[in-house]
């Protein structure tokens, strides 16, 4: 099963009445990075949340966001030494000074200092079992997520892979009749050039030494073989990406190779879009896990 490497998922939990969204988004990476965006009081779980993601996935760049999404109002603390210090400060403003005017509530609650949000400790030990719920729920959205995205991956994989099989038929269709193509134009530019029959003996010869150069049975085999492999990888129930794209390597050498003995117009050609569509493959291979 071949999965996407980009994903979504998320969970709202409940710590100490406080409501918090977990959230888990995935993109491309060669490799596993994990960023993670959390409150100060869930710092003593950042290593449990990475080791909970990289169990359930083998590659990618995800980013955890947890926020607090409870909409009570939130728990203030009067500073009351600083509402005493202003209220003296007034009131030696009139006594010493002579400035006229009284502290009232409305100016004091201007004053946004002498009030502070009441901040929770450090979470728990026992909090992990409510946060590792959320944390498993968000995960399997994500999976179901990659999972669809890679069947789609996979069929277009399919469909582009069957292209190149066809290209690739139509090249071994094609060898035998570029081999005769050459020993026509050979024939007539050598009679051409002499002004008579040419010798058919020497005409054969010349021929064999351009099939034994344009000879790419080889490669052929191999190209099959490569392409039956990628076929069977894109079954597997394990991460295949990275072998994907290996493999997507190979593929390319080999097409290069062929490309490069027939000296035949419409066999480059068919070379040039079998090119082009494994590049398209190969882009779509970076998605997958």
């Amino acid at each position: 099963m071949a999965k996407s490497m980009t994903g979504y998922g998320r969970s709202d939990i409940e710590l100490d009445g406080e409501v918090y969204s977990i959230e888990i988004k995935s993109l491309n990476n060669r490799y596993m990075d994990i960023t993670l965006r959390t409150p100060e009081r869930f710092s003593p779980f950042d290593l449990r949340i990475r080791d909970a993601i990289k169990k359930r996935c083998a590659r990618g760049s995800f980013t955890v966001h947890v926020n607090f999404v409870s909409k009570g109002a939130p728990e203030l603390k009067l500073n009351g030494p600083l509402v005493k210090f202003y209220k003296d400060a007034a009131r030696r403003l009139n006594d010493e000074f002579g400035v006229a005017g009284q502290i009232d509530v409305q100016t004091l609650l201007s004053l946004k200092e002498i009030f502070t949000l009441e901040k929770k400790g450090p979470l728990e030990d026992s909090d992990w079992s409510a946060i590792s719920a959320g944390l498993t729920s968000a995960l399997d959205q994500l999976e179901q997520w990659r999972v669809g995205e890679g069947d789609a991956l996979k069929k277009d994989l399919l469909t582009k892979l069957g292209a190149v099989e066809g290209f690739l038929a139509g090249i071994e269709e094609r060898l035998p009749e570029a081999v005769e193509a050459h020993r026509v134009k050979l024939t007539e530019g050598i009679e051409k050039l002499i002004g008579g029959r040419a010798d058919p003996e020497r005409i054969l010869l010349e021929a064999a030494v351009f099939a034994e150069k344009s000879d790419v049975n080889e490669e052929v085999v191999r190209l099959k073989s490569h392409l039956d492999l990628f076929g069977k990888f894109l079954k597997f129930d394990e991460p295949v990406g990275k072998r994907l794209d290996f493999l997507c390597q190979e593929i390319g050498r080999e097409i290069n190779t062929i490309g490069s003995k027939p000296s035949d117009v419409k066999i480059t050609q068919v070379v040039i879009e079998m090119k082009g569509e494994v590049e398209k493959i190969r882009e779509q291979v970076q998605n997958i896990e």
